[in-house]
Parts: C-alpha cells; structure tokens; sequence
C-alpha cells in the first residue's frame, strides 16, 4: 500500500514524534502542578487534546500533502470566510455558532451554549493556509520569484489574511505569519539585491517606529495597549502595572534554580500564583518554577531539535511544494516558541502568544499536531520518485501554447 503512494515507512521520522510527545508530556506534567488543588477540568481537557493530537498527526501523516496543496483555493477562502464570521457574526445573529469577544479581542467562534461548547481560533487555521497557499505559488512562480508582478501577488495573497488576524486584534499571530512567509519566499529565491535595500529600509524604519511610539503624538499608528506594551519594555521602571506579568514570571523561573521546586520544594508557595494566564501564554515560567534551569534548557534544546529534524526534511523532500511547506512548518513553530520565551524572559514586549505543544489551549494544540503530521508525511515520501510538480507541467503547457 505505501509503495503505491510513494511512501518509505523506513523514513518515518520518529525522532520529530519523539520530541513532539517530550513537549506535550512535560507541558501536561507543568499543567498538573499548576493545577492540583484547582479544578481539574483544564487539566483533563489537555490530556485529551494531547491524544486527540497524536491521534491527527498520525493520520495526516499518511495522508499525501499533494493533495492538501491541490485544495489551497478553497482553503484559502473557506479561512476568510471564517475570519470574517469571526468579526461580524455575533451572539444576536447567530445564539449557537458566533464570534466571541474576551477583552476587547474577537478571535473566537464560539459553537454551542453560551455556558458549554467550543471556542475555535480560526487564526490558527491561517498559519496553515497561508503555508500550503505560499508554497504552491513559489512552485507555480519557479524562476520567476523575484519579478514585481510575481511579489505584488505573493503579497496580495498574504495580507489579506494578516489583515483580518490584526484587525482581531492579535498583533502577535499576525506577526508570526508575516515573518514566516518572508523567510519563506527567501528559501524560495528571493535575491539578495532586493533583501539588502529591504533591509537597509526597514532597520532605520524600525528604530524610526521605537522613537515615534515613545513622542506625544506616537499613539495614531498602535491601539494604546500596543503602544503602552512596547514602552514599558523600553522603559520597565515607568510601567509597573504591565510589567507585572513579566517581573513575576522572572521571579518565579528564578525561584526555581537549578533542579525546580517540583524536586527539592514541593511544598513550598508558587510565585506562578501571581503570573496572569500562566496555563498559557506564561507556561515557560512554570517549567523554570517547577523544573529549574535544567527543565528551561531542556526545552530550548527540544525547540532546537524541532528546527533541525524539520529543516532537515524540508532539504531532503522529493520535489519543492514539499520542501517550502516543510521550511515553513519549521520556522512558523519556531518562532512561535522563541517569541514565547522571549516574551517570558522580557526580552519582547508582552504579545500574547502560546509555547507550541505545552500552552493550554486546544485550538492551537491541535494546529501544532497536524502540521507536525503533515511534516511526517514529507519525510516518509519516497525519495527515489521524482515526479514534477503539478503546477510547473501546468505552466509549462501555457507557456508553449503561448509560444
């Protein structure tokens, strides 16, 4: 059966399964000490979104991504559509499936009672889109990557999407999408004379945008919030209130020590008590109270293994729809996790975003498993078959009718 799809189950890459399922452990082992004399329903909603994951990924795994590419289209617009029920549709309109508001953000379709159901993130979704849709342009535009009209319809097809995420607002997952289709479209070709002048314009820009936000007049371009998140990075002393988060989690990761205080304090009071979301956006502070530096180190070199196992199937997949979906699975978990991290050890300004495998949160959980899936799929193809992707025949066939 594989030999007639192609697949090699000898290149089942369980080293990435194997650390996926170290992250998702050690995320469930962190949730359970945060939660033992809570409820436990947080905690029970987890363990089988972890199963439910591993459940996915091994079936995406043995579904072909040829075939996911060839349904770009309507994925595509079926997320915009989504993203656009998300903002418009509410409780009012619709009493069972509407988009739902926490703190000012809209980010969630909501399916079910008011009291019960399920919350969907359909920016999640978007991660995925935007990665399939991007890598079978680059194959459709191969040789032609760096031409205007080719970047004007690279860049059209990608913010529309970001757009809608940032209007949610969620700077952050916006953010994250915009920085893996453009290491993306450079795996793809893009010349060095366009980075360099792209470069050389927006690293002044960027330090131009730090000195407006910081001026009386700096608040037209962010909402408040945003700004005021940047400043007290900037300015930590000036900013107690939102630094809070922040200089709890420092604390708590440094009352950790080496070996955590799972091991040598196990009964001793948690400085994650007083870090908001810490089940979420915040776990990282959690490994580095419960599990020391060790336990910190340890998923930094997990993170990194990820990064290698996923790059390095990205440059031996058979043919290039494989590799830039690989490629951007690789750099899309990874810098969802650093931009987690960074965040928790106040080096980024307070964005919000979930550690991939071990944040609370089933949306993005189950997101991570099926990308991973996909990217098992890519590795187990079989790397003596060779075929031509089926956008480049199509475009061949054009370019000779045309000739």
């Amino acid at each position: 059966m594989f030999k007639k799809r192609g697949y090699n189950i000898k290149n089942f890459r369980f080293s990435l399964l194997i650390v996926v399922c170290l992250l998702s452990s050690v995320g469930l082992v962190v949730l359970r000490a945060l939660t033992v004399n809570q409820n436990q329903t947080m905690f029970k909603k987890q363990v089988l979104g972890v199963a439910a994951g591993i459940f996915i990924l091994l079936v995406v795994s043995f579904f072909d991504y040829h075939w996911i590419g060839k349904l770009c289209i309507p994925l595509y617009f079926f997320n915009i559509f989504l993203m656009l029920f998300c903002r418009y549709v509410d409780r009012s309109m619709s009493p069972r499936i509407y988009g739902k508001s926490v703190d000012q953000a809209r980010r969630w379709i909501h399916i079910g009672s008011p009291q019960g159901g399920l919350d969907i993130m359909p920016s999640e979704i978007t991660k995925i889109v935007i990665i399939v849709c991007l890598a079978r342009l680059f194959v459709f535009l191969e040789g032609k990557i760096n031409k205007f009209t080719s970047l004007m319809l690279i860049a059209m097809i990608s913010l529309v999407p970001v757009l809608l995420v940032f209007m949610q607002p969620d700077l952050s997952t916006s953010i994250v999408i915009m920085a893996t289709m453009l290491i993306m479209l450079f795996i793809a070709g893009l010349s060095l004379k366009i980075v360099i002048p792209v470069l050389a314009v927006t690293i002044p820009g960027i330090i131009g945008f730090l000195w407006y936000i910081q001026q009386d007049f700096g608040s037209k371009l962010l909402k408040p919030w945003q700004r005021d998140r940047i400043l007290s990075l900037l300015h930590p002393a000036d900013y107690p209130d939102l630094m809070y988060q922040q200089n709890n989690a420092a604390a708590a990761i440094k009352s950790g020590k080496i070996f955590g205080k799972m091991i040598t304090a196990p009964g001793e009071k948690r400085l994650t008590d007083y870090v908001p979301v810490v089940e979420s956006d915040f776990i990282f502070s959690a490994v580095g109270e419960e599990l020391g530096f060790i336990g910190t180190m340890v998923i930094v070199i997990l993170f990194l293994s990820f990064l290698f196992i996923a790059l390095h199937i990205a440059l031996e997949a058979k043919d290039k729809l494989g590799k830039y979906i690989a490629a951007g699975i690789a750099v899309m978990i990874t810098i969802q996790a650093f931009v987690n991290i960074g965040v928790v050890l106040s080096l980024l300004p307070n964005t919000g975003i979930p550690l991939p495998f071990m944040s609370n949160g089933l949306s993005s959980l189950l997101t991570n498993f099926l990308v991973v899936g996909i990217l098992l799929n890519i590795g187990m193809q079989n790397k003596d078959v060779n075929p031509v992707d089926d956008d480049v025949i199509v475009f061949s066939k054009y370019h000779k009718q045309e000739m």
